[in-house]
């Protein structure tokens, strides 16, 4: 009798899984309920792993797992088992939604922590958008290109540095008169000569 190795065993185990997890993704395209709750079980644990490491919080690794499973139920069709197997699939969805948390996050703290002096005061809801395009357009093209990196792409001011090649202390310079110079132009005559004139 012939007994396969261990490598042997494990890569039909894992073949018999990527079977079974497709299986159960086919199903759920036909709209089975009974599969997403399978599926659930058997991956779950594993996403929000994935999740946590990123996001650092377990009830928010738990929020974005419960998000992927939406996002599971309303695209199962899209599937593709060429590309790759569903437990791949799953954590590539998972580790997608982790790091826009993770952004959404650090734009928060970026503007809790680093320009609370700016922010102190009553600051005007500005519902303008072309308002905002003209504060922007008002800043250099330096410090336009470091908000869009920190507030639209939610790096840190340390990956901003590095990535600029600038030191920190003049990162955080920058950002903080550029917010401030964006508040007062939108506070400023330059806000009301746009909404007399503006058509």
């Amino acid at each position: 009798m012939v007994v396969g190795s261990k490598n042997d065993l494990e890569l039909a185990a894992g073949a018999s899984e990527a079977s079974e997890l497709h299986s159960l993704v086919t199903h759920i395209a036909d709209g089975e309920e009974w599969a997403l709750s399978a599926l659930y079980v058997r991956v779950a644990d594993s996403l929000q792993r994935v999740a946590r490491r990123i996001v650092g919080s377990r009830e928010c690794a738990e929020e974005i797992v419960a998000d992927v499973f939406i996002f599971v139920w309303q695209s199962a069709l899209a599937f593709d088992p060429s590309r790759g197997t569903v437990r791949a699939w799953l954590h590539v969805a998972t580790r997608h939604r982790a790091i826009d948390r993770r952004r959404s996050h650090r734009r928060h703290t970026l503007l809790n922590e680093c320009y609370r002096d700016e922010l102190a005061g009553d600051v005007p809801p500005f519902q303008d958008v072309t308002s905002v395009h003209l504060a922007l357009s008002s800043l250099s093209p330096l410090r336009r290109q470091l908000l869009s990196m920190a507030f639209f792409d939610g790096l840190t001011h340390e990956e901003i540095a590095r990535h600029c090649g600038l030191p920190l202390g003049t990162v955080k310079s920058h950002l903080r008169r550029a917010l401030s110079a964006m508040r007062h132009f939108l506070e400023g005559p330059a806000r009301a000569a746009l909404t007399v004139y503006s058509p």
